[in-house]
Parts: structure tokens; sequence; C-alpha cells
């Protein structure tokens, strides 16, 4: 919340709200945030004299974010009040107390972090489908990927053709003379994709995909957790996939 310079019945300031300063959707550590944008440009414009929060971290969970606003605030002698936390910024002791409060955010925010990382890696390596869309030559069932048969015929098909034509461009030809289209999605909210013919990049990232090894990768580690697709037709992945 921000005290704008007014008029009002018990003073000379009158309030104005700014929710989404924390919103749903915007980490906290970073300053593109649309309302936190908008009382910045009125704090520049002069129309703020005072900014009330919850929390400190509620304003941002990054030390580096939080010394530029605090720039910006001094530079338009802007008093920072939080509601739940006694300090004063005028005081060196109270830039210290303000400066602990956003280490420990910006701690919270990067351990929750680490841990999200943690799961999703874990996750991954006992075969997990943890989002995204579902490669052709799999059918998704209770987070697991699970082949289906027609679809994985045509991938053992893409394989087995390009290392036989040894280019990519001609296998692309190929498809299209065949009217070979790509597998239709229809998402949860009935959005439909797919369907169309296949780019000459959707080729290659089909050909270089780890997943038809049965890797699942993610950052460094690429762990052997599901069913191979590419076994018994080559492995074009062992070529570069260039031509």
């Amino acid at each position: 919340m921000a005290l704008k310079p007014g008029t009002s019945p018990g003073g000379s300031c009158r309030a104005i709200r700014f929710p989404g300063i924390w919103t749903v959707g915007y980490s906290g550590g970073t300053l593109e945030r649309p309302a936190l944008k908008r009382l910045l440009g009125d704090i520049a414009a002069g129309k703020v004299n005072a900014v009330v929060v919850y929390k400190v971290d509620r304003l941002t969970r990054a030390l580096s974010d939080f010394a530029k606003i605090v720039e910006v605030f001094d530079a338009r002698a802007i008093a920072l009040v939080s509601i739940t936390q006694q300090f004063n910024t005028s005081s060196s002791m109270g830039r210290l107390t303000l400066n602990v409060l956003l280490s420990f955010g910006q701690f919270e925010r990067e351990l929750t972090a680490e841990r999200i990382r943690d799961k999703i890696a874990a996750s991954k390596r006992k075969g997990m489908w943890m989002g995204g869309r579902v490669p052709l030559g799999y059918d998704l069932q209770a987070r697991q990927l699970l082949i289906n048969e027609s679809e994985a015929a045509l991938v053992h098909h893409c394989y087995a053709r390009y290392l036989e034509l040894g280019c990519v461009s001609k296998l692309h030809e190929e498809l299209i003379a065949r009217a070979i289209l790509s597998k239709r999605r229809v998402s949860r909210r009935g959005s439909a994709s797919g369907g169309v013919a296949y780019s000459r990049g959707a080729l290659y990232a089909l050909l270089k995909n780890r997943l038809y090894r049965g890797e699942i990768v993610y950052r460094a580690e690429s762990p052997r957790c599901l069913p191979c697709l590419a076994r018994g037709s080559g492995d074009p992945q062992s070529h570069d996939g260039s031509k």
C-alpha cells in the first residue's frame, strides 16, 4: 500500500492499494511485476510519500533488487514501513536490520528453489514425467510414459529411413510426400495442436531426442528409466544429424 499526498478527513494523505506487488505467477526475486512497476512509476512522478507493506519480503526477496528500490526511495525521501517488523530506515542500525530481514527472505526463496529442483531430479530418476508435451511414441498414464505401439512404429520408421537416406532433408521430403503428420494433442483446456506436416527442425529434435533411448535428461543426469524405442532401429543419435 502506498500513501499519496491528498486530502482526507483525518489528515493530508490517502492510501492507495497495490495488491499485485506480490501476485501469484510473479516471483519475488524479480522486479518485473506489473503493480510494482506502477508503484515505482508513481514514486518517480512524485505521487507517493510512503510505502506500507505487511512484510519487507513482500516488496522483494532479492538483495540486489532491494538495493535498487532503496535508491529510488532515498532519492524521493520515501518512507518504508512494515506492519509486522520494527525498523527505522533513517538509522544505520535500522538499515542493518532491514538487510538481515531481506537476507533471510532471499535465503528462503533459494532454499525453496533447491528443494523443487531436487524433487524434480528424484522424480525423473524414477521415470516420472514431470510435464511438457508427451513425445511421439508414448502415452501418459499416472505420470508414467507408456509406449504407444502405433506411434512407436512411426518413430522406428523415421530412425530407419534416416539411417538409409543419411539426410534429414530427404527424410523430410519423404514424410511430406506420404502425408505423414505430427502427433495430434489435446490439452486439458480442450485446445488442439499438432496434426501438421513435420518440419526439418521437428525431425532433428525427434532424431536427437534421448528419451527414445530410454533416458530422461535432467541437467547433467540422464538415467535410463524408460522403455527404449530406439532399440532395433539403429541409433541415429550416434550420427551428427547435420545433413
